[in-house]
């Protein structure tokens, strides 16, 4: 869930608000993984079959043994499940594999697969594997060698398919290294840890990742290192032609040993995109009960006012107080229902999937509540910013920090980290933007990238053309204004909803010119939250501060 980089910066510097996002997270993970080895363990064999079939290796365990249990003889197909979740290393499975593959006398007794189901949970550092494995070899090197370069080039497979989807990468770094004896690995002294990272073609590292865990086989160290470091750069290799790496590197400890390729042409310096905080920030938030819609009439004649502030039908301009801080309107549910083409209140048709303004005759369709994201056709800007009935002010504490190399410093969450690769992936499958900053829950994100050339002159342009390659890409997307700011530098900034596959996303992008260079960012956080993160973001981006290296 959090790699060792979140965690390092974490204790390193005394994040207490992100450690303690990250503890809850973690409980309510191991939560849901008690609940789920429940529900594996009262799921009926057939039930278990059928997850099997759709591919889950975790329910083979509990299926084999309910079978066994049951003194129901295991068949071709139940050894073939088997097989599957073995061979995707998953290790109950290898616990029930190497008792049935071990078991004398057995019709199933199979001791090349009874070497590989050791050999898979002697990768999740099972001391008892370990020393099966090690006594065994003895007798079996040959056999047993075979066994650790079929897992490690599985190892290596299922790392390279999880990593090269969508996002290009340049080159490779691989290193062996011995364990630290505090990580808890069986006969420490005897293993290496092969750790993988990905160089992207944006100049970023990937997070290293602990592949493949090895442990010395026989007498002769020396011969047995340099098969593994053979093999380790064969499977490479390969890897490397196939998802067009230009060049890559293994180390033993601090020595090279292998080099793939050419010269790796993207810058190679290590970025800091770490969160360093500079201080607390004061982000004056408070909250008036008037509603916005409510800002739309007319306060000496209840008219329509547009929006420079003018009544359509007596002409008044309308008074406005300034406020310093935030000023986030409480919405009424009474507002909430009211026509966005004249104002008037709506009305709700018996069956609550349409809705009908009496005054102008617009129809409207409702999707779910009416009052969360229900009206389509409303005017986001005019509704969804207001705070919704019965909802509270969150507690977030605010910092101003130091991100992007140390090239900007911003408002933000005091709890923001680096984003994982895992997540990552997730959240940006294609072109994913060199940093990016998320809230330990991945509920709030900021990123930021650089491009081509822009100057400050030009950002203005620049703006007005993303807006409309913005527009073009998500066409039926709600747009906010666009507004230019600057202070000191030119940014900008424009807000709009678009529609994930089970709720919308609420996006605050803004564009900049930074030593030359075309910056491109962008907050984002749930619709349902936007009445809050919306004036944040706005905060934020007015308040962003560029260092000059």
């Amino acid at each position: 869930m959090f790699n060792k980089k979140q965690i390092d910066d974490v204790i390193k510097n005394n994040r207490d608000d992100v450690a303690a996002d990250m503890y809850e997270q973690i409980e309510r993970l191991a939560d849901e993984e008690e609940k789920q080895e429940e529900f594996y363990q009262n799921a009926s064999v057939d039930t278990l079959r059928n997850l099997l079939e759709n591919g889950d290796d975790e329910a083979c365990s509990f299926y084999i043994e309910k079978r066994l249990n049951e003194d129901r003889p295991l068949d071709g197909n139940d050894i073939k499940y088997l097989d599957t979740a073995i061979k995707n290393l998953n290790y109950s499975a290898s616990l029930i594999g190497g008792y049935i593959y071990g078991l004398k006398n057995s019709r199933f007794k199979d001791e090349e697969k009874e070497f590989f189901c050791y050999a898979v949970a002697e990768q999740y550092t099972d001391s008892d594997a370990h020393k099966r494995i090690d006594k065994a070899y003895k007798k079996n090197s040959d056999l047993i060698d075979e066994v650790d370069e079929a897992i490690l080039s599985i190892c290596l497979d299922q790392w390279a398919a999880s990593m090269f989807k969508g996002e290009k990468y340049l080159s490779f770094s691989a290193r062996l290294n011995r364990p630290d004896k505090s990580k808890g690995y069986p006969d420490y002294k005897s293993a290496y840890v092969l750790e993988m990272i990905l160089l992207n073609e944006n100049g970023r590292e990937s997070d290293p990742q602990n592949i493949y865990l090895a442990y010395e086989r026989g007498k002769n160290s020396e011969i047995w290192l340099n098969r593994l470091c053979d093999g380790i750069s064969k499977i490479l290799s390969v890897i490397a032609q196939k998802t067009n790496l230009t060049a890559g590197d293994l180390y033993v400890g601090e020595s090279r040993i292998f080099h793939y390729g050419g010269s790796i042409s993207a810058n190679k310096d290590k970025s800091d995109d770490s969160v360093k905080i500079i201080s607390e920030a004061n982000v004056n938030v408070s909250v008036i009960d008037e509603g916005r819609l409510r800002s739309n009439v007319c306060q000496y004649c209840g008219g329509a006012v547009d929006l420079g502030g003018e009544c359509s039908v007596c002409g008044k301009k309308q008074e406005t107080v300034e406020n310093d801080g935030i000023v986030i309107r409480k919405g009424k549910n009474v507002e909430a229902l009211r026509c966005s083409q004249c104002g008037s209140p709506v009305h709700l048709e018996s069956n609550g999937k349409r809705a009908y303004c009496s005054a102008c005759g617009t129809t409207f369709a409702v999707n779910g509540s009416a009052l969360a994201d229900g009206i389509f056709g409303l005017n986001y800007q005019d509704l969804c910013a207001d705070m919704p009935e019965g909802a509270k002010l969150p507690e977030v504490k605010f910092v101003r920090a130091s991100i992007v190399d140390g090239s900007i410093t911003a408002v933000m969450p005091s709890n923001f980290i680096v984003m994982s690769d895992e997540m990552r992936r997730i959240k940006y499958p294609t072109n994913a933007p060199k940093y990016i900053y998320t809230t330990p829950d991945a509920t709030v994100n900021l990123n930021v990238n650089f491009s081509g050339a822009l100057k400050d002159g030009d950002v203005f342009d620049f703006g007005r053309q993303m807006l409309t390659v913005l527009k073009g890409v998500y066409p039926t997307a709600q747009f906010g204004e666009a507004k230019l700011f600057d202070n000191p530098s030119k940014i900008f900034f424009v807000d709009f909803i678009t529609q994930a596959l089970d709720q919308s996303i609420y996006n605050a992008m803004f564009f900049f010119s930074y030593q030359g260079k075309q910056g491109i960012g962008s907050w984002n956080c749930l619709g349902k939250d936007r009445w809050y993160w919306s004036h944040i973001f706005e905060h934020a981006v007015k308040t962003m501060e560029f260092n000059k290296h």
